[in-house]
């Protein structure tokens, strides 16, 4: 069967703003469509009547009569059961989602658009409704289309019990067509007990009021099995009168099984399965009040592998994740199933002790660690003998909570390193020269700034699509005399703890700004700049003044600035956070969240906040090649950000395996030493210059560990 699509068909566009209409105008005028301009709800409700357009464009937020409004009142009106209305918002979250289809939009739709795809999607749209008006005249054709949805119907008249259920409806319950019965009582017996109530007040509002629902609730079959559905329905009515009752069920099982695993990652590392910081924290915390109201102690140690750096190097990654899940391992085998073994992350892992009756009850447990560690551990065909540095920390003695607990156990640990490692230590008071020398640290980065030793590297984001440099992200360095270049993960946690992160980020936004535009003048027209923003600049309640003073005084287009956030910033206050969020989009820059997966990483609140790009953490990127899991994970990943119209970008991408999984599996973007290391300024230029309209197979041979120097790039190869 094929469709076609009239070259007059007409849209019409309803929204106040004159600058949308006369985009979409724009847009869609030169692809051979008829554009119909509404500036508001009621002159689009005359518009409609007047010319019936095949297809509706619809702004929410309209002074007077709203989206939602002017779409119900459409589809009351004689032809307008069935014309598509998309609904343009920059809201989408669940309760602007929900609103829109309540009110029979066909599609949701957030601003800003991409305006070279709107033909396409408006044509989309246009052939979606000739196929399904189409496959409306075949039950055969109709069957088959909610198989591959999973979507089941039913109905049911007012009068009676019995009713008409699909052939997907069957399979989604588990019955059988042939000998189950479609009353409402047989799909009513497939909903478990406890989930059974809610549905029947539901289904009581429906048949008495017509109140529509939809609703989320279990489905198990005779032989156990569960799956999870989306149901929802609505009343039909001739007169007023309700006469009969219809709905969908769709099977969202799979949906529920990926956001089971993003899930999982806001609690556990996803190589050794343990608890991470997140899920530690609160174990920490439990302990701690059970220690209290039992009049306990709690003892915290923070363990590292001495010599894992050795062994990873010299045998490989594969082998080197091996040897952790088998630490993770023994050190479960080693405690009590009242302790908590968790992995903050690399080689380091901590056990926390629950109920101790004694300090010296830690000493006896550090020691037994220890004796575990002395067996080799077979790997591969390696035997690898591993040791272990452990520092503990002890409740109440040495802190009231995991924060405090896990600082302290950390100095210790930096002390039994010292001794020459294989060895545990306890946490002492005389450990606060610690503290005295991140005192002395303070104090030269407080000089930093004023002497002007802060500078900002650029690494660049790749398109996977095109090859070329679509961006780059400005990275902090600090280049202290005598000394050279001190790690980031040293400083920004001081400058964070200090508040010198305030006028330091402010620095690096309008200098990274600047950049960006003098890269604009330079000929890299449509190069994003991606600047970090840290919790307390968040939390200050006035980022959003000083992002658009920057754009202002350095004449960057605000759509160009990607403002990266950390899931940790967003959680801190979530009301506060979406506010802030919703302003800066207001702005029109792009919101990136940072370091998806090492924090809560939930579906549900990536669907609260604005967010319009997603950044895999390096940690996952590093298991996609040599780990099922940590594929998988990732996978489910950039699936779910698809899902939500989500861009996505792998970060600390270092191997061709690493690349091409990303490729093959849909991610957008990447960063990493892969393509090149952060740079300077001046070699970002020579390397824009040189590189950033490459074609695809020429970025795949870079080599990993070595950027071209731009002298060797000549000038044909440049072009």
């Amino acid at each position: 069967m094929t469709i076609k699509i009239h070259e007059f068909s007409s849209v019409l566009i309803v929204d106040d703003d004159p600058m949308t209409r006369m985009l979409v105008v724009e847009a869609l005028e030169p692809e051979g469509f008829v554009v119909l301009e509404a500036d508001s709800g009621l002159e689009g409700i005359e518009a409609f009547s007047r010319h019936k357009p095949d297809i509706i464009l619809l702004d929410v937020s309209m002074p007077g009569m709203d989206g939602f409004e002017c779409c119900r009142r459409i589809r009351r009106l004689s032809g307008g059961e069935r014309v598509p209305v998309v609904v343009l918002t920059g809201n989408d979250d669940d309760e602007s989602i929900t609103s829109a289809f309540e009110a029979g939009a066909t599609d949701f739709v957030s601003k800003p658009m991409r305006w070279k795809l709107l033909s396409y999607r408006v044509r989309y749209l246009l052939r979606s409704r000739a196929v399904l008006e189409a496959l409306a005249s075949s039950e055969a054709s109709l069957a088959f289309a909610q198989q591959l949805a999973h979507v089941g119907n039913w109905e049911y008249g007012v009068a009676t019990a019995d009713g008409s259920w699909s052939p997907e409806l069957y399979r989604i319950l588990g019955l059988d067509e042939s000998t189950d019965v479609p009353t409402h009582e047989s799909l009513m017996l497939c909903v478990p007990d406890e989930e059974r109530s809610p549905l029947l007040r539901s289904f009581m509002s429906l048949r008495t009021d017509g109140t529509r629902f939809g609703l989320e609730h279990r489905i198990v079959h005779r032989d156990g099995s569960e799956r999870f559905v989306f149901h929802q329905a609505e009343a039909t009515r001739d007169q007023g009168k309700i006469v009969s009752l219809r709905g969908t069920v769709q099977d969202i099982t799979e949906r529920k099984m990926h956001e089971a695993q993003i899930e999982f990652l806001a609690n556990h590392d996803a190589l050794t399965g343990l608890p991470n910081r997140n899920l530690l924290s609160d174990r920490i915390a439990q302990a701690i009040a059970r220690a209290q109201r039992d009049n306990r102690r709690v003892g915290v140690m923070i363990l590292d592998l001495d010599r894992f750096k050795f062994i990873n190097d010299n045998f490989g990654h594969q082998v080197g994740d091996g040897l952790l899940k088998a630490v993770a391992a023994r050190l479960r085998a080693t405690v009590r199933e009242v302790d908590t073994v968790a992995r903050l992350g690399g080689d380091e892992f901590v056990i926390v002790l629950s109920s101790m009756a004694h300090p010296g009850d830690s000493e006896i447990a550090a020691q037994k660690i220890l004796d575990a560690f002395v067996p080799p551990i077979l790997m591969e065909g390696h035997e690898l003998h591993v040791t272990t540095s452990i520092g503990i920390s002890v409740f109440p003695e040495d802190g009231f909570n995991a924060e405090v607990l896990l600082k302290t156990s950390d100095a210790a640990l930096f002390i039994a390193k010292d001794k020459g490692r294989n060895c545990f230590q306890l946490y002492t008071s005389q450990m606060g020269v610690q503290v005295e020398e991140q005192a002395e640290l303070v104090n030269a980065l407080t000089q930093a700034v004023v002497r002007n030793e802060l500078e900002i590297h650029y690494q660049p984001k790749v398109d996977l699509k095109s090859g070329a440099v679509s961006g780059v992200e400005a990275l902090l360095r600090w280049r202290r005399p005598g000394i050279g270049l001190i790690a980031p993960d040293i400083f920004i946690p001081l400058a964070e703890l200090t508040g010198l992160i305030i006028p330091i980020g402010e620095w690096v936004l309008r200098t990274a700004c600047i950049q960006a535009k003098a890269w604009h003048d330079a000929g890299h027209i449509g190069l994003t700049m991606a600047v970090n923003i840290s919790a307390r600049q968040f939390r200050l309640n006035n980022v959003q003044d000083l992002v658009r003073s920057a754009l202002a005084d350095s004449g960057l287009h605000a759509a160009f600035l990607e403002l990266e956030l950390t899931e940790s910033v967003l959680m801190h206050d979530k009301e506060a956070a979406v506010k802030a969020l919703q302003q800066l989009k207001e702005i029109g820059v792009v919101l990136t969240l940072d370091d998806f997966g090492t924090g809560y990483s939930s579906l549900s609140y990536l669907k609260e906040f604005p967010i319009d790009v997603i950044k895999i953490d390096k940690s996952f990127i590093s298991d996609v090649a040599s780990s099922v899991d940590g594929a998988s994970l990732t996978r489910s990943i950039i699936s779910m950000a698809e899902s939500l119209h989500m861009i996505t970008v792998a970060e600390g991408v270092e191997t061709e395996e690493q690349l091409s999984f990303l490729n093959i599996n849909r991610c957008d973007r990447m960063q990493g030493h892969y393509f090149s290391r952060p740079l300077p300024a001046g070699e970002m230029n020579a390397l824009l210059g040189a590189r950033t309209r490459l074609p695809w197979d020429s970025c795949r041979r870079v080599s990993p560990h070595r950027i071209p120097d731009p002298a060797e790039v000549s000038p044909v190869t440049a072009q």
